[in-house]
């Protein structure tokens, strides 16, 4: 169907249609005496102007007074509904539109949105829960655990299968380990960077703070790219550090980072969200589905697999269009009467009418292992192999197999996928394999000891 869908979080309230995402603006106003910008215009003025910028009124959507004058507007709802227009101009839109709301909203709150949403040119057709969408891209399971990224928090949205529907169970909170706390986090790690190697402070001074500040997700991009293509080609291609330059007053300032310091530096974050985890699955059923801005957090991923322990049965992900295509996919069952618009919070898959027509959203698949930093490509038949003397290797069958060699386990393409058909005392994921299991992006696979351990890859080709 031809309905927009709006997603509102705060990172980055996005648009999109059917042609894929048409704008993205993320959670700032900028209140000056004679002009008002709100999205990435005013995030990129945010160190420039701190005492006029601000960025928890989606966050903490009320009524409530501001504490002091905050030019005309009296409360974070009269700034939410100011961004909702500036939205609206950009786009050039008005008429219906599907909200995709995280589980952070109190009813409340959602009173509070539908209402601005009356008041502006959108008129709302439904509300979807955003972390339901994007598990119907998943196949089915029992139990599964959304990890979203907003501004000031994370939001964890457990979700189970009752029957043939899917349904949101719980939601746990996570504050002070946002976007804004990530950020502000690994800009001392810069800073204290070029400090030490340039003598450069860039915090010293608004202007290069917010260049700064501007730089990090392009650097992150670069740092998720090494990890995830260039470092699986070679060993002498995993370059083990992150180069970033600055240019401030026209002389370009250049700094080496150790790539497992970013990883380092987050721990004590990213163990807020292993507790939280373990407290909203303490039995470790489910399945953790990341969104794509908690992906491009560097070394989360491998945290999760290390700490997460007997929390973690599996790590899938999804990407930036997967809610919005869902939540147009099961229109029919998430569009609400003229009359009132209903908090879809649970989904029965046969109801998915366009679903069933629409392509299946899958993760990428991998298409390589990482052992000992050597890459090797995926091929149906493929081997993993111990040779008498405790070498493990990955190879082919061939005539010339030594006869004292032992096959841990053989790699099978099955329906345009790869599963590993593994001998007893392999582990995937620190579960023991039985059977078959098919291979998903971010697997790893260990021996018992740990004393083996291999990662499933994706390697990206150039034109990717």
């Amino acid at each position: 169907m031809s309905v927009r869908v709006l997603e509102l979080n705060d990172a980055g309230l996005r648009l999109s249609d059917e042609s894929g995402v048409l704008l993205s603006s993320p959670g700032y106003a900028l209140v000056m005496p004679k002009r008002i910008e709100f999205g990435e215009s005013a995030r990129s003025q945010s160190r420039l102007n701190p005492l006029h910028c601000f960025n928890q009124y989606w966050h903490r959507l009320s009524l409530d007074p501001f504490p002091r004058p905050v030019g005309h507007f009296r409360h974070n709802a009269d700034l939410a509904y100011s961004h909702l227009q500036d939205l609206a101009r950009t786009a050039e839109l008005e008429g219906d539109v599907l909200l995709a709301v995280p589980g952070s909203f109190s009813r409340t709150q959602l009173g509070i949105l539908l209402g601005l949403i009356k008041s502006s040119p959108l008129r709302a057709v439904g509300i979807v829960d955003s972390s339901l969408a994007a598990a119907l891209a998943q196949p089915v399971q029992d139990s599964l655990i959304h990890v979203d990224l907003q501004l000031h928090q994370v939001v964890l949205t457990r979700l189970q299968r009752q029957g043939g529907e899917i349904v949101r169970e719980n939601v746990a909170l996570v504050p002070g380990t946002g976007w804004v706390n990530l950020s502000d986090s690994l800009l001392q790690l810069f800073t204290q960077a070029f400090i030490a190697q340039c003598r450069f402070n860039p915090q010293h001074n608004a202007e290069s703070e917010q260049k700064l500040l501007d730089a990090l997700p392009a650097w992150l991009v670069e740092e998720d790219d090494t990890a995830q293509g260039l470092a699986a080609r070679d060993e002498e291609d995993a370059r083990p550090t992150l180069q970033i330059r600055l240019e401030h007053n026209s002389t370009v300032h250049q700094a080496r980072l150790p790539r497992s310091s970013l990883q380092q530096r987050l721990q004590p974050l990213y163990h807020k969200i292993v507790q939280q985890l373990a407290a909203l699955d303490p039995q470790g059923e489910s399945t953790l589905l990341l969104s794509e801005r908690m992906q491009s957090l560097p070394g989360l991923a491998d945290y999760l697999r290390t700490h997460a322990g007997e929390g973690l049965r599996g790590l899938v992900s999804h990407d930036e269009h997967t809610i919005a295509r869902l939540c147009r996919a099961y229109g029919s069952a998430v569009i609400s009467s003229a009359d009132t618009v209903a908090h879809v919070t649970r989904l029965r898959l046969a109801t998915a009418s366009a679903a069933a027509s629409a392509p299946a959203v899958q993760p990428p698949l991998p298409t390589h292992l990482l052992l000992a930093h050597q890459a090797r490509r995926l091929r149906d038949g493929l081997q993993l192999l111990v040779d008498a003397g405790g070498t493990v290797q990955l190879q082919m069958p061939q005539a010339g197999q030594p006869a004292q060699a032992r096959v841990l386990g053989s790699f099978v393409r099955e329906d345009g996928h790869f599963a590993l058909h593994a001998a007893q005392g392999l582990q995937i994921n620190g579960r023991s394999v039985h059977g078959a299991h098919r291979l998903v992006l971010g697997d790893r696979l260990q021996s018992a000891d740990g004393s083996l351990v291999i990662d499933v890859i994706r390697v990206r080709e150039h034109d990717e």
